[in-house]
């Protein structure tokens, strides 16, 4: 086997086939497949499925493909031993609104003047849509809220967050949710942690939202809550990028609910030098001498 083989079965792994497998390699689908058929020659052994369009892997697919990321990742991390790797090049980050927004202004900032060779590739969106980016290999790192335990990913705490709930100027003060006036709440799609947190402490008063309105951003969220509209949950932080505090009422948010801790999520054994640079722009020095 060569490494070319296994790169390839574990884009066909991830991506799910030939056509986005191809796409991600830039190659044609016809070489893809050859190059799949020939592993399968070579070993003796099914490696995939066919359903409709998908592929899926069988047990011994589903073996070469967790042994093929390590074999990967240690040729990935002898060839930066050897060049004595430094960041530069392209890196895909993810991060929620509210982190880049609010979070990453001055960090990307300096990460840009430390290290010019660095092209950053930014993208924002729900914790859940770039945990799934982050493990289809679409993203290099992310920065996420109450990402889910997975034995493939390794993370560093970078923020803790408050989160307060937001409401109209002259809004009551709100210990439960039926202390709302009108149920109804402004967020972002299914995916957001701070919305499912949010459910989660309507729910655990039984109570529901009346109605939630998805809006694209923590601005129009905002507006939307000065205007009437209903409530929102966001970090505290986010608050003195908002021109009109007079227009909102902010109301403290009970444990376990009020604490969010943003982490820097990657593929395990897939650190590498343009990840520790943003690490070292995120955090104190006394917290990366621990990591």
């Amino acid at each position: 086997m060569e490494i070319a083989d296994l790169k390839t079965l574990i884009a066909v792994v991830e991506k799910g086939g030939i056509t986005r497998a191809a796409e991600a390699l830039h190659r044609v689908p016809s070489g893809i497949t050859t190059r799949i058929r020939q592993l399968e020659e070579t070993l003796g052994v099914k490696l995939f499925l066919r359903e409709g369009k998908r592929l899926l892997p069988t047990a011994q697919g589903q073996i070469l493909y967790r042994d093929a990321l390590r074999v990967v990742a240690l040729m990935q991390e002898a060839e930066n031993r050897v060049r004595d790797v430094q960041p530069g090049g392209r890196f895909r980050v993810g991060a929620m609104e509210s982190t880049a927004a609010a979070r990453l202004p001055e960090p990307l900032s300096v990460l840009y003047a430390r290290y010019p060779l660095l092209e950053l590739d930014l993208c924002t969106g729900t914790s859940l849509l770039l945990y799934e980016m982050l493990l289809a290999n679409e993203l290099d790192a992310v920065l996420v809220a109450d990402a889910p335990a997975d034995a493939r990913l390794d993370r560093q705490n970078v923020f803790t967050e408050e989160l307060v709930l937001v409401a109209p100027a002259g809004h009551p003060p709100i210990h439960v949710p039926q202390d709302i006036q009108k149920k109804n709440v402004l967020a972002f799609k299914e995916g957001c942690s701070y919305r499912r947190r949010l459910n989660d402490w309507f729910a655990m008063h039984g109570a529901a939202p009346e109605r939630i309105a998805e809006l694209a951003s923590y601005h129009a969220i905002l507006g939307g809550i000065a205007a009437g509209m209903g409530v929102g949950v966001m970090p505290a932080q986010l608050l003195n990028m908002f021109p009109d505090r007079n227009a909102l009422t902010v109301h403290r948010l009970n444990a376990p609910f009020s604490r969010a801790v943003t982490e820097l999520v990657w593929r395990k054994n897939l650190f590498s030098a343009n990840i520790l640079a943003l690490q070292t722009c995120l955090l104190p020095a006394e917290t990366l001498s621990s990591v």
